[in-house]
C-alpha cells in the first residue's frame, strides 16, 4: 500500500469526558465510568459540522492549535525544521556525492537545503517579532544576494567586515528627472546639461547605488568587490 497524507481544518475546545458524554458527544452506547469521567480530551467539529468528542493524547498528536497567524508561525516552523534536518543531514553526509553523482541535481538539492534554512531565519525572525523579542531578529550569515533583495526593498545594507565605520549601501530609488529639473540641478555640470537637454531632454535614474558616510555625510556611488559578492556577513542597517 501507498502512503498518504491528509490534512483538514476543524474546530476544538478542551472537554472531560464526562462533560462529553453529558452532550452526546460520545458514541453511542459509550457510558463513562467514574474514573473516565475526568479524563482530558477535546470538543471537536468538522468542516461539515459533525461533532464528537476526542481523547487528549491522539487528539494533540493530530492536531496543532492554528487560531493566530503566530500559531501558524509556530506549526509552519515546526514543519520546516523537521525537514529541513533531514536535508542537511543527508547533504553534508558522505553519501551525498555517492547517492546524487551528478553535479546540477547535487547542487540543486544542497541549493535547497540552503533556501530551506534562510527560510527558518526568516521565520524565526518573524515569530520573535510577533511575541516582541527584538534582540535577536537579525539574519545571521547574510549572503550577498540576500543582501541584494533587501536593497530592492529599500533597506540600507553595510558588512561587519568593513573597517570604515558608519558607512551604509543604499540602492537609489528609480526617478525620471525632466527638462524642467535638468537646468536646476547642482550634480550636473553646465556642459552636460546642455548635451542632455540637446539629446533626450531628460534623465532616467534607474539601478544606482550609493555608498553613504554617516559620519562625514558624503555619497559616493558604488560597486561591489569581489570580496563582498562572496562574502556572508552582509547585515541590515536598522
Amino acid at each position: 500500500m501507498k502512503k498518504y497524507i491528509g490534512t483538514k481544518q476543524i474546530e476544538a475546545e478542551p472537554m472531560t469526558m464526562g462533560d462529553a458524554y453529558e452532550k452526546g458527544l460520545l458514541q453511542a452506547g459509550k457510558v463513562p465510568n467514574e474514573n473516565e469521567k475526568s479524563n482530558a480530551g477535546y470538543h471537536v467539529r468538522y468542516q461539515d459540522g459533525y461533532e464528537s468528542w476526542s481523547p487528549a493524547e491522539p487528539f494533540e498528536k493530530a492536531y496543532k492549535c492554528a487560531d493566530t497567524f503566530i500559531d501558524r508561525l509556530y506549526i509552519e516552523y515546526s514543519d520546516l525544521i523537521e525537514k529541513f534536518e533531514k536535508c542537511a543531514t543527508f547533504v553534508d553526509s558522505d553519501k551525498f556525492r555517492e547517492v546524487v553523482k551528478d553535479d546540477y541535481p547535487a547542487f540543486l538539492l544542497s541549493l535547497q537545503r540552503d533556501l530551506m534554512g534562510r527560510y527558518l531565519q526568516a521565520l524565526s525572525c518573524r515569530i520573535n517579532i510577533a511575541d516582541n523579542i527584538t534582540e535577536d531578529v537579525s539574519i545571521q550569515r547574510m549572503s550577498f544576494g540576500i543582501a541584494i533583495q533587501a536593497l530592492k526593498f529599500g533597506l540600507a545594507i553595510r558588512r561587519k567586515g568593513w573597517n570604515g565605520k558608519g558607512l551604509f549601501v543604499i540602492k537609489q530609488v528609480p526617478a525620471h528627472i525632466g527638462s524642467d529639473v535638468i537646468p536646476k540641478m547642482q550634480s550636473l555640470p553646465q556642459s552636460a546639461k546642455d548635451l542632455i537637454l540637446s539629446g533626450k531632454g531628460f534623465i532616467d535614474y534607474t539601478s544606482q547605488c550609493l555608498i553613504y558616510n554617516e559620519n562625514t555625510g558624503r555619497a559616493d556611488s558604488w560597486v561591489p568587490s569581489i570580496s563582498d559578492v562572496f562574502a556572508e556577513d552582509w547585515e541590515i542597517v536598522k
